[in-house]
């Protein structure tokens, strides 16, 4: 969670958008552990009521993605979200909606 925060008070807030067990490492002896694979990341507007990201068509892996992904109105919670997915196929062993 550390990582998203990170990327979260970024000014502007930085969105992940495709969190998932697979963009998610562990590095070496020390175990620590980073967010990977940037690559669908976007910049977050903060001039709407409900914010909207810079790109705001729905990005990333359909089993993780927050149902408001697919609205096209979106903030950081959906980095969130996503994070609870990691958590559920960690703990069932199964990939989610599978």
């Amino acid at each position: 969670l550390k990582g998203l925060q990170f990327l979260h008070t970024r000014t502007p807030p930085i969105i992940h958008r495709d969190l998932k067990c697979d963009n998610i490492f562990i590095t070496g002896p020390t175990g620590s552990v980073k967010i990977g694979d940037l690559g669908l990341a976007t910049l977050m507007r903060t001039s709407f009521a409900k914010r909207r990201p810079l790109t705001a068509r729905p990005t990333g892996t359909p089993e993780f993605m927050a149902p408001e992904m697919y609205e096209e109105r979106y903030d950081e919670s959906v980095d969130v979200y996503a994070f609870g997915m990691c958590m559920l196929e960690m703990g069932t062993s199964e990939y989610p909606y599978s």
